[in-house]
């Protein structure tokens, strides 16, 4: 399983590399025309939002501020949270729902309202927005299995908890896993229930009391965005073809 993950990241990272060379040639022989007269910076800079390799090529390129190895690792880091999490999201969602009919059966009952006997479609932001109780499902998967199940943070000043002080630069870890099964929060935490997440069911429950993609300022870079709405898109695609069994 090890040799396998190294020969798969070895993979992708060699194609990332690459990616990353070629644009760079690419940028390097535009800004060489620009500066010999021969293209208009006005074509390139302004008529359509940059990419998100160019922004941090032009770091590289303009301003010397990010190294080939720094471009590297952000787009390691976007890859990861745009589609490492989403697999493993829709992964434990598929086996948590079909481990239980009735939930499933619920899903089908929401999908029938939105897209009725149209279920070939394809489905719009608007339809992700009405897919309420898939959204309690996910979130309920992510409480049982959320897709950082650690999270490490380092201490800017000195906390005390219970009494003890824990100095500044400590390294904290939270184990996510345990926090979402706390049964003062969650009662019968190892039932997998996404009525949990209903509106009335969430009403004075502490913000950080459930946090699978981590919190404050450096959580997950697509947290609760592109990943979480590509996890309902894909679970209804999936529910809309047939039913799942264990």
């Amino acid at each position: 399983m090890v040799r396998g993950g190294a020969l798969w990241y070895g993979v992708v990272g060699a194609e990332v590399e690459m990616v990353i060379r070629e644009r760079k040639k690419e940028l390097l022989k535009r800004k060489k025309e620009e500066e010999e007269g021969e293209n208009h910076a006005d074509d390139v800079e302004t008529k359509k939002r940059k990419a998100f390799l160019d922004l941090l090529l032009d770091l590289h390129i303009k301003d010397n501020i990010l190294s080939e190895q720094d471009i590297r690792e952000e787009v390691d880091t976007f890859m990861f949270a745009g589609h490492d999490t989403t697999a493993m999201g829709i992964s434990w969602a598929l086996y948590n729902i079909g481990l239980r009919p009735d939930i499933q059966e619920a899903i089908h009952e929401e999908l029938d309202v939105i897209f009725g006997n149209d279920d070939q479609r394809p489905i719009t932001v608007e339809d992700v927005r009405e897919m309420k109780y898939l959204e309690c499902v996910l979130k309920e998967s992510q409480r049982l299995y959320p897709s950082l199940p650690v999270i490490g943070r380092e201490l800017e000043e000195d906390v005390v908890i219970d009494g003890y002080t824990v100095p500044a630069g400590t390294t904290c870890m939270l184990a996510t896993f345990m926090l979402h099964r706390n049964p003062e929060i969650f009662p019968n935490p190892e039932v997998f229930d996404p009525d949990r997440f209903l509106p009335e069911n969430c009403v004075g429950r502490h913000p950080f009391a459930y946090v699978p993609f981590s919190a404050g300022p450096r959580n997950c870079i697509d947290g609760r965005g592109r990943a979480d709405k590509s996890n309902r898109r894909s679970k209804s695609e999936v529910e809309q073809l047939e039913k799942l069994s264990l």
